[in-house]
């Protein structure tokens, strides 16, 4: 087995334990803020297609049920555990689909979604280069991507986590993620960070707190960009009327 493929399979089992104890019912109270946050800076059409790759219990599907009633929403994720869970939870929802894939082959037809979104997820890829081309490839010409992340490099506070889930993440910069982007041939691929301002928890021990406050403050990396519209087609040339009288002058 290669090291893409033992990390792939170390992700799955975590998120299929996570799925199955319960502990991945607290990711929508934990991201929940930073979600909304990160969504009032993307534009929805009501018809917007979106891919949320990495879609835990489907909670952000249910989050834009309200925006875009004539879209629809596909979500994927690596875990059958979460997908089944996400299933469930998202019965009522008309227009969205969940279905178990990685980043790195997404089963869906090329040049189709207008958004596609990830949160929380990206570092836990097996390879960011194949990831990041795949977004690219079913991602609708003039369409954007939106990754949201609190684990990079520049976020002190969330040094360890790899250590903590006993899982090799990978750890990148602000311009180290968007290269990724760039080089799989999005444009205008910018980085910013977005602060966390959720109530915290006053009964958690105060090292918690205190790094807690640490990772609200310092925010969430937000990485996005664009695929290029198709050119618009050439208009022919009108052709001039035959004038005998020019060719006597």
């Amino acid at each position: 087995m290669s090291p893409d493929s033992e990390r792939a399979e170390a992700v799955r089992a975590v998120f299929d334990e996570w799925a199955r104890n319960g502990t991945a019912d607290g990711m929508e109270r934990r991201h929940m803020r930073l979600a909304r946050l990160m969504m009032r800076r993307i534009t929805l059409p009501k018809d917007t297609r979106v891919l949320e790759v990495g879609c835990g219990l489907g909670w952000i599907a249910r989050m834009l049920e309200s925006r875009m009633p004539e879209g629809a929403f596909v979500g994927i994720d690596p875990s059958q555990e979460m997908i089944l869970a996400a299933r469930r939870s998202c019965r009522d929802l008309a227009n969205a689909l969940f279905a178990p894939a990685a980043a790195e082959q997404i089963p869906w037809a090329g040049d189709y979604f207008t958004r596609v979104i990830s949160i929380e997820s990206a570092y836990y890829w097996a390879d960011l280069n194949r990831a990041a081309r795949e977004i690219y490839r079913v991602c609708a010409f003039g369409g954007s991507f939106h990754i949201l992340i609190n684990y990079y490099d520049g976020n002190p506070y969330s040094e360890g986590w790899d250590a903590d889930l006993g899982v090799a993440l990978h750890r990148l910069d602000a311009e180290g993620w968007a290269a990724k982007f760039r080089q799989a041939g999005f444009r205008d691929v910018t980085t910013d960070t977005i602060p966390d301002d959720s109530p915290i928890p006053k009964d958690r021990p105060p090292e918690q707190i205190k790094r807690r406050i640490g990772l609200q403050e310092t925010g969430a990396l937000y990485v996005t960009g664009s695929k290029p519209s198709l050119p618009r087609p050439k208009q022919p040339r009108r052709s001039r009327r035959f004038n005998p009288f020019r060719i006597l002058r």
